[in-house]
């Protein structure tokens, strides 16, 4: 919350917002419909990841995808992982994502 600690960019992208929206629009109704979330192994890095990808051809820092792994293998993570993974995590509103243009 509040301002970015750091940016990392990751280049240019020559695809057309409506192409980039077809795409999000795609992946909300497969690999990433709300079910699938899990805090350690397929999250918002996970997301972030291969949006960046798509969109740039490059991944995003290994310092931010490995972090679950990371937290996981300390003591401390893997005595919350149990806890944690027994919390099921929907996105408000269901996984539907609605278009630029309105449509889902």
């Amino acid at each position: 919350m509040g301002p970015p600690d750091s940016i990392v960019e990751l280049g240019d992208t020559e695809v057309t917002e409506d192409i980039f929206m077809d795409y999000l629009s795609s992946l909300g109704e497969s690999a990433f419909r709300g079910e699938a979330y899990n805090l350690f192994e397929h999250n918002c890095n996970t997301f972030s990841n291969e949006v960046a990808q798509f969109l740039t051809g490059r991944k995003i820092p290994s310092y931010i995808t490995d972090l679950p792994s990371e937290v996981l293998s300390t003591p401390f993570g893997q005595a919350l992982r149990p806890l944690l993974d027994s919390i099921q995590i929907q996105p408000p509103g269901g996984s539907t994502f609605h278009g630029h243009n309105g449509q889902s």
